[in-house]
């Protein structure tokens, strides 16, 4: 595999650039300066067994290392040339380690990324795991060990049946370097060999991206950089990734093949995977049980030794080790303190801003005792380590081809105790410019209202916030700019930009200490509070910083309070409290149900990933602000209405181009989208609570109705009406596209839309209202909504909900009007849906709600009929009703016949 180079001398504390494998393409970083003495006590050629080995055994121990340097420390790893060995004891086959996958070098591309942490669930790098040596013959073996399954103290039986009921992985296997050493009885395996696969699954992630041969290519892969110390071993592999043939964009079949956009020759690329080794902490530390009232990760084990619970899961808080160094004291400098790096990568004008957002967290720790409890350290320029190693937690700059997360907090913890080991925060750069080249400048539709919920979904690892709050701040600067309230190259324009990345700073640093995402945090102040600036540079706009807030925008010539959450939260202060404040055993149980019980407290409202995902609740949701969603839907629509009316007067400098217009539209219905699904939730919404009994509140709690009607009532003024959303023909003219940013669309392949496509645009957000109006989830929630009130509650029926929707539709039949295209391609859409829906009984499990559509569809077919015998209609639109006719005359037949078989 490695052959031929010269030997280069080791660096600082075992620090080693290898030299590169032959036929390997590209440059490695020049060898470190200065050569690393053996420790006392490392081996010596002269003390190496030299005894001849038996037949068909590897070579003895002295013949393989003749020559090789030696490089001390978790391991020893002798060193000649190119080739790399670690010695393995026979007490190093009893240990365990900690194995941590990195992406050093990417393609800014297809999430393969410089400077990307795996995270546990396994979708980008490859998971951490902890990992075993094992010997088998002539072989070593890399295992991963399950630990997800556990059987505590001393049961012989329950720990044989956890042997026989549960496997190891297989990582990564190679044949014996060496024979045993005579007196050490140690072996060598080299290092390369053992790591040469494409263990981290680039190959198949790159063929799912791209639908293209990617493969590994062992020959050009080599081991070019190694560090060695005490309590860690670093290195890293330079993969190659190889196409023999590539599919051509836009070939039959879909999905279709695409092409990397950053490659200079397209079959061929390189990714580099930092591993780092290191012991696992001696002690494992306490674990602490989760509570669901507060949002935490969590590392779940399954104890098969104890039946006595409901369930063998146990689940385990995800924090650092933090201990006072004078336990007695009131406040106390912990005895190590919790250090991210500022990477090198950062650039200097946001490193402030990032420092104060991972400072920030310091007040939550203050507050249980810790002085200090987070520093902040700023990585050399000339730094020998490097911030991917497994015992520095760092923040990092990428500068991607592609928006795709804006900053994302991973973390790697220690299975056995749910202990935070390492964490790697990253920031894209594209997110921090003046965004021009976010997803939002579109060169084809806007994106469906469905978008604004579009969180973490059911990955609790997922982190959209700095993506979504990148594009709140393109949003309001283009809006303040067309103000004339900023101009987007001063001093106030950057200072936006400083507030939005320590924000964002302070969101992912909440991740990396082990917090979940809380979307309930929006709800917790009135709106008098967030109109006031005075309130929110002190409280902030949120009760949390893990919230996914929009960008707090006044209306025009009222004052501008904290664009951006700027300070932590009630709900944080607590959160942090549950999982870090130092607690005596023998108290643990008591305190930890105490500190749970304020989960009733308005401030420290929570909800998380999955109440937002399963859609039920009005509250845990993203984009929301304020404690009443209607007020802050009209304010919001009010906003996007401004940036839409304000591009027809917008008077464009020569050296702009006209794309900003359609950027700036973009951003607008994007937000109407957002701000639709608001307003959605409420309808047949439930506050799902996770209070425990006694506090007072019932976990499931429908809302009002007569706020879900007043949400339906400006969901159909401002979305569905028939003059809810037009763009005046001058803008229409304007809005040329980037035709730099379309020349390389066509050139990759991706759409290209060079007229400003206003229908699609439009109907893309009025669908992303219809689709969850017709659904089968809200039907059944409807239907069900009077089982959870008491006598004489008012509700909001499923018959009110389709008759109010039918009439924002089709309320154009009543006239002589012509119907426009607009009004055309939405009711197209709606009678379609209803058609669908009448045609598969089975796509609505309630008989209330078939039968309700059915009426629905009688109604509509009676009203068309009465339109088409009436003047005024265009070709297109008489065309147009007729088709809906005959669609709704085939679909209330077919039920009709399948009804009575």
């Amino acid at each position: 595999m490695l052959t031929g180079c010269a030997s280069l001398p080791a660096g600082p504390a075992g620090a080693v650039d290898a030299p590169q494998a032959a036929g390997a393409a590209g440059a490695v970083g020049a060898a470190a300066p200065a050569a690393a003495a053996s420790a006392p006590g490392a081996p010596t050629l002269a003390r190496a067994g030299a005894e001849a080995p038996a037949a068909g055994a590897p070579p003895a121990f002295a013949v393989v290392s003749r020559g090789a340097e030696t490089l001390p420390g978790l391991l020893t790893v002798w060193r000649k040339d190119e080739r790399h060995w670690i010695e393995l004891r026979p007490e190093d086959f009893e240990r365990q380690f900690f194995l941590s996958p990195k992406i050093a070098t990417g393609i800014g591309s297809a999430g393969v990324y410089g400077g990307l942490m795996a995270s546990s669930s396994g979708q980008s790098v490859g998971r951490p795991q902890i990992v075993q040596f094992r010997k088998v013959g002539n072989l070593v073996q890399l295992l991963a060990l399950n630990s997800a399954f556990i059987a505590p103290g001393e049961g012989v039986a329950a720990k044989a049946a956890l042997q026989a009921g549960y496997s190891p992985s297989l990582i990564a296997s190679a044949a014996l370097a060496s024979s045993p050493h005579s007196e050490r009885k140690s072996v060598l395996v080299d290092l390369g060999l053992l790591f040469q696969g494409d263990l981290a699954g680039i190959g198949a992630a790159l063929q799912r991206s791209y639908r293209q041969s990617y493969a590994h290519d062992t020959r050009n892969s080599a081991l070019v950089r190694l560090r060695n110390a005490e309590g860690l071993l670093a290195f890293e592999m330079r993969n190659h990734y190889a196409a023999s043939s590539l599919a051509s964009p836009g070939a039959p079949g879909a999905p279709a093949p695409s092409l990397p956009p950053t490659l200079p020759e397209l079959r061929s690329l390189f990714v580099t995977l930092h591993y780092s080794l290191t012991p696992l902490p001696a002690e494992p530390l306490r674990p602490r049980r989760a509570d669901a009232r507060i949002g935490h990760f969590v590392t779940t084990v399954h104890d098969v030794a104890d039946e006595l619970p409901r369930s063998p899961k146990r689940r385990h808080v995800n924090r650092w080790r933090l201990e006072k160094q004078d336990p007695q004291a009131a406040m106390s400098p912990p005895k190590k303190p919790i250090t991210f790096w500022i990477d090198r990568s950062v650039p200097l004008r946001y490193r402030d801003s990032l420092r104060a957002g991972i400072l920030e967290w310091n007040k939550a720790f203050a507050a249980i005792g810790f002085q200090d409890a987070i520093r902040v350290e700023q990585q050399p320029d000339d730094a020998a380590f490097d911030t991917l190693d497994g015992d520095k937690a760092s923040v990092r700059w990428m500068s991607n081809a592609e928006a795709s997360f804006g900053a994302i907090g991973p973390s790697h913890v220690d299975p056995r105790s749910g202990e935070i080991l390492d964490a790697d925060i990253a920031f894209e750069s594209l997110s921090s410019r003046a965004l021009r080249t976010l997803r939002s400048q579109l060169l084809g539709p806007t994106a469906a209202a469905s978008e604004g919920s579009d969180h973490a979904g059911h990955d609790p690892a997922m982190c959209q916030h700095g993506d979504h709050a990148a594009e709140q701040l393109g949003y309001a600067l283009d809006l303040l700019s067309s103000r004339g309230d900023l101009d987007p190259d001063s001093p106030e324009a950057e200072a936006f930009v400083q507030a939005y990345l320590k924000d964002v700073a302070m969101h992912e640093v909440g991740h990396a200490l082990g917090l979940r995402h809380n979307f309930r945090a929006s709800t917790i102040y009135t709106e008098a509070q967030l109109a006031d600036p005075a309130f929110t540079a002190v409280h902030g706009q949120t009760g949390s910083v893990m919230e996914y807030a929009p960008v707090h925008l006044a209306p025009a010539g009222q004052p501008q309070p904290e664009p951006f959450q700027s300070t932590l939260g009630p709900y944080d202060y607590w959160a942090v409290e549950y999982a870090y404040k130092p607690l005596a055993p023998e108290e643990e149980e008591a305190e930890l149900q105490r500190i749970a019980a304020r989960s009733a407290e308005p401030q420290l409202a929570f909800a998380t990933d999955e109440d937002n995902a399963v859609g039920l609740d009005p509250e845990a949701q993203v984009f929301d602000l304020g404690a009443d969603p209607i007020v802050h839907a009209r304010k919001r629509f009010a906003l996007a209405r401004e940036l839409i009316q304000r591009q027809g007067q917008r008077a464009l400098r020569s050296d702009q181009d006209y794309s900003v217009l359609r950027r700036s539209v973009a951003y607008a219905l994007r937000d109407m989208g957002r701000v639709s699904t608001v307003l959605l939730r409420q309808i047949g919404g439930v506050r799902t609570l996770r209070d425990h009994p006694g506090s007072g509140r019932d976990p499931l709690q429908p809302l009002p109705a007569a706020t879900q009607r007043e949400a339906l009532g400006l969901l159909i003024q401002q979305v569905l009406a028939p003059d809810a959303l037009q763009l005046a023909p001058a803008l229409l003219r304007r809005m040329a596209p980037d035709f730099a940013e379309r020349q390389d669309a066509l050139r990759l392949g991706g759409p290209v839309t060079t007229d400003y496509p206003l229908t699609a645009a439009v109907l893309d957000l009025q669908r992303g209202v219809l689709a969850p109006v017709y659904s089968d989830a809200l039907a059944s929630r409807l239907l069900d909504a009077h089982e959870k009130l008491d006598a004489g509650q008012e509700r909001l029926g499923l018959a009110e909900l389709y008759q109010r929707i039918g009439r924002a539709v089709w309320g154009d039949l009543d006239g002589t009007a012509d119907l426009p295209p607009l009004r055309r391609e939405l009711q197209r859409d709606q009678v379609n849906r209803l058609a669908g829906l009448l045609l598969r009984p089975a796509s609505l499990s309630r008989a209330d709600a078939r039968s309700l559509l059915r009426q629905e569809a009688l109604g509509l077919r009676q009203a068309v009929e009465a339109r088409l015998a009436r003047p005024g209609l265009g070709a297109e639109a008489r065309a147009h009703l007729q088709d809906t006719l005959e669609t709704l005359r085939q679909a209330l037949d077919a039920t009709t016949l399948r009804a009575g078989g």
